[in-house]
């Protein structure tokens, strides 16, 4: 039985912490808002008066208002580890960052809130985030019907068994981010406590991803971990032969000519697009509901492939205007792995409050005595002539403050991959990039 896609996302980790007890407020939970569409959600025909069918119809592009935000923090976070990381290989999963800061932002309030709402582009207002961010957590679970990928997404808050949060937080954790919460003794044994942590990210990313809260990291301080994880397993569409894999130079950002199998084949109605300087084309997977997309310089003497990284509005033209063609290529394989601090990125990206004991999170317990101490990313990519593997986990840390399709032209296009490349593994509904990363060497 061949060997198939792995990919397990999006783990997000926030450990929250407190000095007072809180006052617990009871709330109604808000039925769950319905989606649907190629790419749009529409909501369900609802027979209500004229001003609540006018809110409803704006819940489709305030979901895609707030991607395109997104996406563009997805994309120019990634260009800003590029260039901090350029000699390396390296992943981001901003997929598992946004879904982590998504959680977190839920119990943001006031500057700390404004903050962390201009940077990921989360609404202003969590009246509409909570809808339009469920509109696409929803989507995302829908991608565990479809057969031919094997796709888990879960969120857990591991909550210190003495620290009693806002009921309206649960409720919204529950009802818009599907999470769960769990009991933990941070208090008493700390160590236990990530052991079991570090356990559950291992499960869920078949132990591509160990230890992601190191050892010490948490204390009796600790009030929340937040985690969120996605897991996909999935085939390439057309999958490379193994016999076809030869060995080749690969040329480095320094110049150096390296040998690394490159992985070949010639496959028709291929998504091909030519921009300036650059190609990129998309392998499909035998799931329509994600792809991989290759941007190549036309350079092969490139030396700075951050200039690569495409922005939001790049992005959207590539995907616009794909256009299938007969392509003859040839791809390294190659496995990575990757470990970030996020913190001072995030920090210099204009976050500043959350970091500090200026932050504001009191829509978590009612008190303003959390702040985040820390935001760590393990990342693990691979691919080969089957498919490919992917793991990610992000910890957020927080601690007390005391297309058209053209015809295909017949003269085969070429993607040789001799040289830094960047890759974007996308989920398909609303394009959003699930990992990003880059081989230069």
């Amino acid at each position: 039985m061949c060997r198939k896609i792995y990919y397990a996302l999006l783990i997000l980790i926030a450990g929250l912490t407190a000095c007072r007890s809180t006052k617990t407020t009871e709330t109604a939970t808000v039925a769950e808002p319905i989606g649907g569409g190629d790419g749009l959600f529409i909501s369900n025909p609802y027979e209500g008066d004229e001003s609540t069918q006018e809110n409803l119809t704006t819940e489709p592009q305030q979901t895609n208002d707030m991607l395109h935000n997104m996406n563009s923090f997805s994309l120019e976070f990634f260009r800003e580890l590029s260039g901090n990381n350029a000699s390396e290989n390296i992943a981001f999963s901003p997929a598992s960052l946004n879904m982590a800061m998504a959680i977190v932002y839920s119990g943001a309030r006031e500057e700390t809130q404004r903050q962390l709402s201009n940077v990921f582009g989360f609404d202003p207002r969590h009246s509409d985030f909570h809808p339009a961010y469920h509109n696409y957590f929803s989507e995302l679970m829908e991608i565990s019907k479809d057969t031919l990928v094997d796709f888990n997404l879960a969120n857990r808050v591991f909550l210190e068994q003495s620290y009693a949060v806002l009921q309206q937080y649960k409720n919204d954790v529950e009802q818009w981010h599907g999470g769960a919460f769990e009991k933990t003794d941070f208090r008493n044994n700390p160590r236990m406590a990530e052991e079991r942590i570090n356990s559950w990210v291992e499960d869920l990313t078949r132990n591509r991803i160990q230890d992601l809260i190191p050892s010490g990291s948490l204390s009796d301080l600790t009030r929340l971990v937040l985690v969120n994880a996605i897991y996909i397993k999935s085939d390439w569409k057309h999958p490379f032969e193994k016999e076809m894999t030869r060995e080749k130079r690969f040329r480095t950002l320094a110049g150096e000519e390296i040998p690394r199998d490159f992985m070949m084949q010639r496959q028709s109605g291929i998504p091909w697009y030519e921009g300036e300087g650059f190609t990129a084309m998309e392998l499909p997977y035998t799931t329509p509901d994600l792809s991989l997309i290759l941007i190549k310089p036309n350079d092969r003497n490139v030396t700075d492939i951050t200039r690569y990284i495409p922005d939001a509005a790049t992005y959207n033209t590539i995907i616009r205007e794909f256009r299938q063609e007969d392509v003859e290529m040839e791809i390294p394989s190659f496995k990575l792995e990757s470990s970030f601090s996020l913190t001072d990125p995030l920090r210099e990206a204009g976050i500043e409050e959350a970091f500090d004991d200026r932050a504001d999170f009191s829509g978590i317990s009612g008190e303003r005595d959390l702040h985040i101490s820390a935001v760590l990313q393990k990342v693990f990519f691979e691919i080969d002539e089957k498919g490919s593997e992917a793991a990610a986990a992000t910890a957020v840390i927080v601690v007390t403050t005391s297309m058209p399709v053209d015809p295909p032209d017949f003269q085969p296009k070429r993607f040789v991959a001799d040289r830094p490349f960047i890759f974007i593994l996308k989920e398909n509904k609303f394009n959003t990039p699930l990992f990003t990363g880059q081989i230069v060497k």
